[in-house]
């Protein structure tokens, strides 16, 4: 898969989860990154995704940037915003 556009995404994912199992914030976000350019070889077509997307990994990372201990894992996050029902409804 030399040369392949996912190739850091995929090297990323081996330092998404810490040793007990826990999809750590800062990596993650920084894989969703990662992924965001491969959307535009796409090209007008999935730009209302990719701006979704670049959406949400902004507010995950404002929200993580204000208490980088707090928000260490992914799931503290969504924790916090169940418990204040504040989370968005996919549904």
């Amino acid at each position: 898969m030399e040369g392949s556009v996912f190739n850091s995404a995929l090297e990323g994912l081996k330092q998404v989860r810490s040793e007990e199992g826990k999809i750590q914030t800062q990596p993650f976000l920084d894989i969703c990154k990662s992924v965001l350019p491969v959307l535009d070889k796409f090209g007008g077509a999935l730009s209302f995704v990719k701006s979704d997307i670049g959406g949400n990994i902004s507010r995950l990372e404002s929200k993580y940037q204000s208490n980088p201990s707090e928000y260490k894992f992914l799931f503290s996050i969504v924790q916090k915003e169940v418990e204040a029902k504040t989370g968005k409804s996919i549904i």
